[in-house]
């Protein structure tokens, strides 16, 4: 066989390879070209909806202490003026809704259990306002119980919502 022949022969399938290597390098280029900015604006619409969440809870959590204290102690009540009512956690569900929509699951997750743990906690101020002697009642000792859950858990949220955000890849 001619050494030219010979030559194509062994020539071709590198000129391909590195044709098809080539071809792939830039369609993943221009994936990540077009993916920057879309992943920048997730990322932000994920910062902001985990600082509502965080915010909610810490004031849903700052409400249902001046309930629990007015329920408690009567003189408390007149001083801040805060009541139970059927919105109290609208505002805190509304940003959980947000975060289990950003995601990623494991920050929903955690969204979730900040919610489930809202509910808790207002049950247990509702049980004390239902008690004749909310100091002598059990739930006085649940709402202790409860809050530090809500608060353990937001705790554990604004850890693993961190962890994401300050992730190179955004997942985690």
């Amino acid at each position: 066989m001619d050494s030219a022949v010979i030559a194509a022969f062994i020539t071709t399938p590198t000129a391909v390879l590195a044709a098809a290597a080539a071809y792939a390098a830039g369609r993943a280029q221009a994936r990540a070209a077009h993916r920057g900015p879309v992943d920048a604006i997730r990322r932000q619409h994920q910062r902001e909806a985990y600082a509502a969440l965080v915010a909610e809870t810490a004031k849903y959590e700052r409400h249902m202490y001046r309930v629990y204290l007015g329920t408690i102690e009567p003189r408390m009540q007149s001083h801040w003026n805060d009541t139970l009512s059927t919105q109290d956690g609208e505002a805190l569900v509304f940003a959980a809704a947000a975060v289990r929509l950003e995601g990623p699951a494991h920050v929903a997750e955690l969204a979730r259990g900040i919610e489930r743990a809202s509910d808790q906690v207002y049950g247990a101020v509702l049980e004390l306002q239902d008690a004749e002697d909310p100091v002598m009642s059990p739930a006085y000792a649940k709402y202790e119980e409860r809050d530090n859950i809500l608060t353990d858990r937001a705790k554990a949220f604004v850890e693993a919502a961190s962890a994401h955000l300050n992730s190179s890849d955004g997942r985690q």
